[in-house]
């Protein structure tokens, strides 16, 4: 079979379907040919894996990679018994090493294959971000995304923080959700509402439907449709909750529900989302909680709904909103 034909049906394989058994009947038919086929083969697959764990990938092209990968080859060829004798000088990762050196010297990471993606929403904004890979994100107030995707690595991975309402694209590759204090989100096609905010005290995950797997290291909790969990940064530990589960992403509908929230809990999140400045009179703090529903409007309509929930007062000054009482 004509060298090049072949080349290009060992790249696709290695671009797009690494991971899986060889379905393409050329591939197939070359391989069988002869046992020489074979060796050519895995030697591509080894060095193609290898690369990936000691070369940083945002320095490394596939396509430029599989060229020169197929020049070294074909010097290997011509070389055999050289690079056989330094294959019985070193074993195991030390070979495979010794390769991915040479072809460092030989410009063979030089460009990108990363697909990078980033989003912020400022205090009082919202946004929506569609991703490379089809996945929706609704992002709420003050929140941050990144998202990168490895081709050769076959993961769709995120760095988030903030509030986001995530539609996942379903993918064979695993879309894993990176948090602080290590904790991980992992779907593999779903829906769900994710709350992450840094000064918060815990993160909540509210499952819409699919499945998802929130992890603290070797602590997991596999979710099913309707089920909520949480993260507690100070105890450090995942506990499934009971709630409603729509009132998680209730901010969609610009409709704030407190489920006994206390004051400061209010305040914070209407600082979010109004982008302003709340100054409560410290002993009304301990004093003052919340349960019922509040349609968004303006940050004057919240408080005066607050103000006759509770026995307070407030004055807005620009973006700065000072609270006492009657």
């Amino acid at each position: 079979m004509e060298q090049q034909k072949i080349n290009d049906h060992i790249l696709d394989y290695l671009l797009n379907h690494s991971n899986e058994a060889i379905k393409d009947q050329i591939l197939i038919d070359w391989l069988n040919e002869k046992e020489d086929n074979q060796k050519v083969f895995d030697r591509y697959i080894k060095i193609w894996d290898e690369s990936s764990n000691y070369i940083d990938p945002k320095t490394f092209d596939s396509r430029e990679a599989w060229t020169k990968i197929n020049q070294m080859n074909k010097r290997k060829e011509k070389s055999k018994r050289n690079i056989k004798n330094i294959y019985y000088a070193v074993s195991g990762v030390a070979a495979s090493l010794l390769l991915v050196f040479m072809f460092s010297f030989y410009g063979l990471f030089d460009r990108t294959s990363e697909t990078m993606v980033s989003m912020k929403t400022n205090q009082g904004s919202r946004s929506e971000l569609v991703l490379p890979d089809g996945s929706v994100v609704k992002l709420n107030s003050g929140s941050n995304i990144s998202y990168v995707y490895n081709k050769q690595q076959n993961i769709r991975e995120v760095k988030f923080e903030g509030e986001g309402f995530f539609k996942v694209a379903k993918n064979k590759k695993t879309f894993v959700i990176r948090l602080e204090n290590g904790v991980e989100v992992k779907v593999m096609g779903t829906t769900f509402n994710l709350k992450a905010y840094k000064d918060d005290p815990v993160i909540q995950t509210s499952l819409v439907e699919g499945c998802v797997e929130m992890s603290h290291y070797n602590q997991k909790i596999k979710m099913k449709p309707g089920e909520m969990v949480v993260f507690d940064k100070k105890a450090q530990s995942l506990t499934q909750m009971e709630g409603n589960l729509s009132h998680s992403y209730g901010w969609m509908k610009n409709k704030i529900y407190m489920e006994n929230m206390n004051i400061c809990e209010v305040c914070k999140y209407l600082e979010r989302i109004y982008d302003v400045n709340i100054y409560i009179q410290e002993d009304l703090k301990r004093q003052i909680s919340y349960n019922g529903v509040i349609k968004e409007e303006t940050i004057g309509d919240v408080l005066n709904a607050l103000a006759q929930l509770s026995n307070i007062s407030y004055n807005i000054d620009g973006k700065n909103i000072y609270i006492n009482s009657k």
